[in-house]
């Protein structure tokens, strides 16, 4: 168990290294700054992230909410789930800053394309952990690509708000799924 001082340093790094990706993008992050900021020593910076790539990787997961494998008993209802912690993160503004920058600075940058990575396989992860669910109940046929689903799905998000730079919320949400689902064969529920 952490101690409340380490707690505390941790969550102060983590908010200044979020503003500084936020102001100056994600490729011009840098330790020094981070601790300059934040007030947190730099030892200490670097005995919770040893590397740059695992802080910028913390900086992100913590502007998510946190979000498990939801199971509702109906794929439309995980999807609704899982996506509602989408819209909650776009209200409160810093994932939606934070996002497009990586994004870019991750086309030039192989150690942030590696963040990318990471956080892409994270929250991916979840989605094939629902499908596998769906098609447990027969909601999905058994050999739907995952690949496929995910783009289906999660693409028309993902065009909102990173290349139109719109704003999310649970109607827009709402209707991806009635079409994108209509459009995977699932029945409404």
């Amino acid at each position: 168990m952490a101690r409340p001082r380490s707690d505390e340093a941790r969550r102060k790094a983590l908010a200044a290294a979020a503003e500084l990706i936020i102001e100056r993008g994600a490729a011009n992050l840098s330790i020094e700054e981070v601790a300059a900021r934040s007030g947190v020593a730099k030892t200490t910076i670097y005995r919770h992230w040893p590397e740059r790539t695992s802080l910028m990787v913390d900086t992100v997961r913590s502007t998510f909410a946190h979000v498990g494998v939801p199971d509702t008993g109906t794929l439309r209802g995980d999807l609704s789930t899982y996506f509602s912690g989408m819209v909650r993160a776009d209200l409160s503004g810093k994932v939606g800053q934070l996002m497009p920058s990586l994004i870019d600075a991750a086309s030039r940058d192989p150690e942030l394309e590696s963040v990318l990575d990471r956080l892409t396989r994270d929250r991916t992860e979840v989605l094939i952990a629902v499908v596998r669910r769906a098609q447990e109940r027969g909601e999905l046929p058994a050999d739907l690509d995952d690949e496929v689903f995910i783009g289906t799905v999660v693409g028309p998000i993902v065009f909102r708000k990173v290349i139109q730079r719109l704003p999310l919320d649970a109607r827009y949400i709402e209707s991806c799924l009635d079409v994108s689902l209509a459009g995977l064969g699932v029945q409404p529920n």
